[in-house]
C-alpha cells in the first residue's frame, strides 16, 4: 500500500499530475492579476499626477485672470467679478469665489461668486468636507499659491465633484481664492477620489480575467471528475456493484477514445476469466475419467491377487495412493483455474465472513481432532465484506491449513473476527516455531517453504498432502486473493511463540 508521503508526491508531481497542473494553474492565475494590478496602479498615479498638476496649474491662472478686479474689488465690483468668473467657466468645471474671514480652522469662509451660480448654503456641505480635509484651512494660513487635493464630493444635484484645486491671494480686502473642481461626468473613466481597483477599467478587466479563470479551472475539474467517475465505475464493477460500462459514463467527446479501450478491456478480461473456466470444466473432466476409469480396473484385481502376495498387494496399494493424489492435483489445478478467473473477472458479493468462518471450523472439526489441536475462536457476528466466496475460502483454508501443519499436538489456534475502523480483520495465531525475521515477507511470496514434506495428518489443501513436497503456494494465495478483494496481509512473530498472521479487508456497512 502506498505510503501517504508517496501518494503526496505522485499527486504533486508537476507535468504527470492534474492536481498539480490545476495548483499552478491557481496560483498562476492569483499572481499574475496582482503583479498586473501594480504595474497598471503606477501607471494610473502618473496619469493621476499630471491631472492633478493640470488642475493646480488651471487654478493659478483663474486666479491670476481674477487678481486685477481684486485688488481693486468694493462692494459695487461684485457684479463684475461674478460676470468674469463665469466668464472663465466651462462645460464640467465649477469655479469658486472664496473670501477667508479671520477665523481660525476655515469656518470664516464666504463664497462671493460661483459659476454655475451657488448660494452659501448649497456650497455648505462641499465647505465641510473640504475644510475635513484640510484644503480650507491650510490656503488663509500663508493666502499663497496653490494646492490639488484628491476627493469625491456629492452635491445637491446629485452629481458628484472631484479633482478639486485652490489658488489663493492676498489683497486689501483680505484673503482671496479660487476653488475649481470638475464634475464626475468629466473624468468618467478615471479613479481620482477613489482605490484604484475601483475603477471601470479594473471591474471591467477583473471580469474578463475571472470568467476565463473560471473557464480554465473548470475544465481541468471536468477532466478531473470524469477520470473520477472513472475510478468509481472501475471500482464498482471490481466490487460487482455494477454493469455500467465506460462509454455509456462518459460525457467528454474527447474521452470516448479512453472510454471505448477501457470497455474493450474489461470485456477481454471478462471473455478470458469466461474461456478459463470452460477450460478447466474441460480438462477436469478430460482428466478424471481415465482417473475413475484406472481406479474401478484395480478393484477387479485387487480381488484376484491371492492371500500371500504382499508385493502385489503393496503394488495396488501404491496406485490406488498415486490416484488419490492424482485427483487432489487434478482438483487443486481446477482450483487454481478457478481462482485465476474471478482474479481476472470477480463476481463479487456481499459475503457474511462471520457466518463464514463459522461454517470453515465445523468442516475442519475432524481435521482438527486427527491432529490434536484446540481451535479458540472470538469471531463478531454480522461482519461483512464483498468480494467473490471463492476467493474468501481459499483465503481462509490456507491459513487454517498452514496453522494446523505449524501447530504442535494438543495445541491451540486462536481465531479472532473484528471490525476495525472502516475494514474486518481476520487474525490467526498459532503456537508453531514462529518464522525468522527476515523470513516474515517472504512467506507470502510465491513456492517460497521452509518445509520439504507434508506433515503426516490429513489435509485439504490438495497441494500439501501428506507425503508430498511443500511448493509454498497456501500464503501466497492468501495475500493474491486479499489484495484481489482491495486487502491486505501481514505476518508477526508472537512473543510467547508462534506465528499470527493477520488479514485486513473493506468492510462492507
Amino acid at each position: 500500500m502506498a505510503r501517504p508521503f508517496d501518494l503526496l508526491r505522485r499527486y504533486l508531481s508537476p507535468g504527470r499530475s492534474i492536481v498539480a497542473s490545476l495548483l499552478i494553474l491557481l496560483i498562476a492565475c492569483s499572481a499574475v492579476p496582482l503583479i498586473l494590478y501594480v504595474q497598471f496602479r503606477k501607471a494610473d498615479e502618473d496619469k493621476r499626477t499630471i491631472v492633478l498638476r493640470s488642475a493646480q496649474q488651471q487654478a493659478a491662472l483663474i486666479m491670476n485672470g481674477l487678481r486685477p478686479l481684486l485688488d481693486q474689488f468694493n462692494p459695487s465690483s461684485i457684479i463684475l467679478v461674478a460676470d468674469a468668473v463665469k466668464a472663465m467657466a466651462n462645460d464640467g468645471l465649477t469655479i469658486r469665489l472664496l473670501l477667508h474671514a479671520a477665523e481660525p480652522e476655515g469656518e470664516g469662509v464666504f463664497l462671493v461668486a460661483a459659476a454655475p451660480d451657488e448660494t452659501q448654503g448649497a456650497f455648505e456641505p462641499v465647505r465641510q468636507k473640504l475644510s475635513q480635509l484640510g484644503l480650507l484651512t491650510e490656503a488663509p494660513k500663508t493666502c499663497d499659491g496653490s494646492a490639488p487635493i484628491e476627493a469625491r464630493i456629492g452635491t445637491e444635484t446629485g452629481s458628484n465633484e472631484l479633482l478639486f484645486a485652490i489658488a489663493s491671494t492676498r489683497t486689501k480686502a483680505g484673503c482671496w481664492s479660487v476653488l475649481t473642481s470638475w464634475t464626475e461626468a468629466t473624468y468618467l473613466e478615471t479613479s481620482i477620489g477613489r482605490p484604484y481597483w475601483q475603477s471601470s477599467e479594473m471591474r471591467m478587466a477583473a471580469m474578463v480575467y475571472g470568467g476565463l479563470a473560471i473557464l480554465v479551472v473548470g475544465l481541468f475539474l471536468s477532466v478531473w471528475l470524469h477520470l473520477r467517475r472513472f475510478q468509481r465505475l472501475a471500482y464498482d464493477l471490481r466490487a460487482g456493484r455494477s454493469s455500467d460500462s465506460f462509454e455509456t459514463l462518459n460525457r467528454m467527446p474527447e474521452l470516448s477514445g479512453v472510454a471505448r479501450e477501457f470497455d474493450r478491456l474489461i470485456g477481454g478480461l471478462r471473455s478470458s476469466a469466461e474461456l478459463i473456466r470452460h477450460v478447466a470444466e474441460e480438462n477436469i473432466h478430460a482428466l478424471k475419467t481415465p482417473v475413475a476409469t484406472i481406479g474401478q480396473l484395480v478393484v477387479p484385481l485387487r480381488q484376484t491377487v491371492p492371500q500371500g502376495d504382499d508385493r502385489s498387494r503393496e503394488a495396488l496399494d501404491g496406485i490406488s495412493r498415486s490416484l488419490d493424489k492424482i485427483d487432489r492435483i487434478i482438483s487443486a489445478g481446477r482450483r487454481m483455474d478457478w481462482m485465476i478467473a474471478d482474479l481476472l473477472d470477480p463476481r463479487r458479493q456481499r459475503l457474511n465472513i462471520s457466518d463464514l468462518l463459522n461454517d470453515a471450523v465445523v468442516d475442519y472439526e475432524d481435521e482438527l481432532e486427527l491432529a490434536g489441536i484446540t481451535l479458540e475462536r472470538n469471531i463478531a457476528p454480522g461482519v461483512h465484506v464483498r468480494g467473490a466466496e471463492r476467493l474468501f475460502d481459499a483465503i481462509l483454508g490456507n491459513l487454517i491449513e498452514n496453522a494446523i501443519s505449524f501447530s504442535p499436538r494438543d495445541g491451540r489456534i486462536h481465531l479472532t473476527v473484528r471490525p476495525a475502523g472502516a475494514n474486518a480483520e481476520i487474525v490467526i495465531e498459532d503456537g508453531g516455531p514462529g518464522v525468522p525475521p527476515d523470513d516474515l515477507e517472504r512467506i507470502f511470496e510465491q513456492n517460497f517453504s521452509r518445509r520439504a514434506v507434508a506433515p503426516a495428518c490429513t489435509s485439504r489443501n490438495t497441494l500439501t498432502a501428506p507425503g508430498m513436497h511443500h511448493f509454498g503456494m497456501g500464503l501466497w494465495f492468501v495475500r493474491r486473493n486479499t489484495e484481489a478483494m482491495g486487502g491486505t496481509v501481514q505476518a508477526e512473530n508472537i512473543a510467547a511463540g508462534g506465528l499470527r498472521v493477520v488479514v485486513s479487508l473493506p468492510l462492507e456497512r
